[in-house]
């Protein structure tokens, strides 16, 4: 016993040395002060959020930095800039001051913000500290704080102009702060496009161990990532800090990011970030005074492993129909490539012919759900609006004339699915049915009601087997095999949706490809599903998606609603008109 007793503290103590020297890194000649190099200017204040902020009543301090060109007097000029979380950090003024005077990084202005604070109530409370809240989370909330409050406050009090050009701007962070710019360039590449990150906390704090699946799922974004951690990182309860920035950085390379790292062996704090830091800001900024270089592109090298480019190529969203303030609910489409939509709180519905002409036409219904019948006309269910008594129907729509259809169960529907034999799947509150042509019903689903499933919109398999149907808020579409009598049975939630870490999945449209694969209007974008129900990559949308079709010439455009437009994109897949076309059987899905 007296031996273990001596020789524990002597252990203990030959340790120390060795990790004071793994973990002492020192700043090089561009980090210090250089004689005769011109020095930028600081500027300290104070920024308080009003009531209707995302962050109400929060204090925060700020220091800008002007670069040493500009003087003391208003930055008219759109200039390039930088942005740090948790305030001056890395000694970057001094930074800036060597590597502008070198010409090695533009004349850019720093801004550096601190985490957002709530004084405390009275002398006997504690303040209410946001920086976890603020950084940490993965939804937008930051960078709509950030862009579309903070940064113009500052412009306007200031006397400085930023540039709107995302290539010009930076944003960079330690730890909390390191995560909270890479969301921050996430979700607004629009504005932010070169991201150093150091010690960051992709961890299962607010959500974020779930980054690295995001990131191979998503269409790749145009971003610059720098990323810096040690081996002594943190290992908390939470998880693992130096194994989760390499598997970051793993997934960033693995979906085409331009991204470079810095592995060290020391722990969780910026010493190894500020000693690299000169060199991480020539890495983000090189190739700046380039025109022909200067900007920041997705997948730069080609080399991007995203399942979705198998699918889509490199295509773009574009407009196809703009109704102004209209909030346009749903769309579908006809074996011709033409595709209709509808209204959400007006009797009409419009349609878009394969020349892009686009046409509104009347309607008695307000319409809630609607797809192509096997003769081409157009099925609808909905409200009537200003209705006393009754109050919701269905009708049939071909060559401009309404017809009535005379099931209150259609006329109830929640969504709607047409066979190429004519018959129509509906859900509808807490069940699902299946009508033939002269509108009987010839089967059921199970009651969902003990479960508390809201079913609401259908697709049909290509082989016309399986019924697929979103859950209301929920995280699962489910599948319904179709029995050859017409019932509806071996009813389980099947394909599992990626889930936002703040909100719902909100799943509320559906269509399929002649491979096979489902696509779903989410929250997140266009999630996209192989057979086996899984989530193979996620099409990001220009705003959240109401419902989604395939349509176009061959059907070969995917057509998405988004509040007062649809949008369309090129694809290399062909969609499934199931009301218009025979049953396909795809290949089977890779187990």
């Amino acid at each position: 016993m007296r031996s273990r007793l001596v020789l524990v503290p002597l252990l203990v103590l030959g340790l120390v040395p060795n990790i004071r020297a793994q973990d002492d890194y020192q700043p090089g000649p561009d980090s210090l002060v250089q004689a005769g190099v011109p020095k930028g200017g600081l500027i300290k204040g104070t920024y308080t959020s009003k009531e209707g902020s995302v962050f109400p009543g929060t204090e925060r301090d700020y220091t800008i930095y002007r670069p040493p060109s500009t003087g003391s007097g208003p930055i008219g000029k759109p200039s390039p800039f930088m942005v740090f979380q948790d305030g001056v950090i890395y000694n970057a003024p001094v930074v800036f001051d060597n590597l502008i005077a070198k010409g090695q990084i533009p004349p850019l202005i720093g801004i550096f913000i601190k985490p957002g604070i709530v004084p405390a109530a009275n002398p006997n409370a504690l303040p209410r500290y946001n920086r976890s809240y603020e950084y940490d989370s993965v939804s937008d909330t930051y960078s709509r704080f950030l862009i579309d409050e903070f940064l113009s406050a500052i412009e306007a009090k200031h006397g400085i102009k930023l540039s709107t050009d995302p290539n010009d701007a930076a944003i960079s962070g330690n730890s909390s702060g390191g995560i909270c710019a890479f969301m921050t360039a996430w979700h607004r590449p629009d504005r932010f496009r070169r991201v150093f990150s150091g010690v960051g906390t992709y961890v299962g704090i607010h959500g974020a161990d779930q980054l690295p699946v995001l990131v191979r799922k998503y269409e790749p974004k145009p971003l610059r990532i720098y990323l810096q951690s040690g081996e002594h990182d943190n290992d908390l309860y939470c998880g693992d800090w130096w194994m989760a920035n390499q598997t970051m950085e793993r997934a960033l390379k693995w979906a085409g990011y331009d991204v470079n790292h810095t592995w060290g062996t020391g722990g969780h704090n910026s010493k190894h970030a500020t000693a690299i830091f000169p060199d991480v800001m020539k890495w983000l900024w090189r190739d700046y005074a380039d025109t022909a270089k200067k900007e920041i592109k997705a997948n730069p090298r080609g080399d991007s492993k995203w399942v979705g480019y198998g699918v889509l190529g490199d295509g773009k969203w574009e407009v196809a129909a703009n109704r102004d303030r209209d909030d346009i609910n749903k769309v579908a489409a006809s074996k011709d490539g033409t595709v209709f939509f509808s209204f959400d709180s007006k009797n009409a519905f419009g349609q878009i012919s394969t020349a892009n002409e686009v046409s509104i036409k009347s309607s008695s219904l307000g319409v809630r759900a609607m797809t192509v019948q096997s003769d081409g006309s157009l099925l609808l269910a909905g409200e009537i609006p200003n209705a006393i008594s009754e109050h919701r129907k269905a009708v049939s729509i071909q060559n401009g004339s309404e017809a009535p259809v005379s099931s209150d169960r259609i006329a109830n529907a929640e969504g709607l699915a047409v066979s190429a034999a004519g018959n129509v799947f509906v859900s509808y509150l807490f069940s699902i049915s299946n009508h033939d042509q002269t509108g009987k019903e010839v089967g059921r689903g199970f009651d969902s009601r003990p479960h508390k499933i809201w079913f609401g919109c259908e697709a049909l398999s290509p082989d016309q087997s399986l019924l697929y149907l979103t859950e209301k808020d929920g995280a699962y579409i489910y599948s319904a095999q179709i029995r050859s009598d017409g019932e509806l049975v071996h009813v389980q939630p099947f394909f599992e949706l990626q889930s936002p870490q703040t909100g719902s999945v909100n799943a509320c449209g559906l269509c399929v490809d002649t491979n096979g694969w489902l696509y779903v209007a989410t929250a997140l974008g266009i999630q996209v599903c192989d057979q086996a129900g899984r989530v193979n990559f996620i099409i990001p949308t220009p705003q959240q998606p109401h419902d989604v079709c395939f349509g176009g010439k061959d059907l070969g455009e995917l057509f998405i609603a988004c509040g007062d437009k649809i949008y369309k994109r090129p694809t290399k897949a062909h969609g499934i008109v199931s009301g218009q076309m025979a049953p396909i059987k795809p290949a089977p899905p890779k187990l």
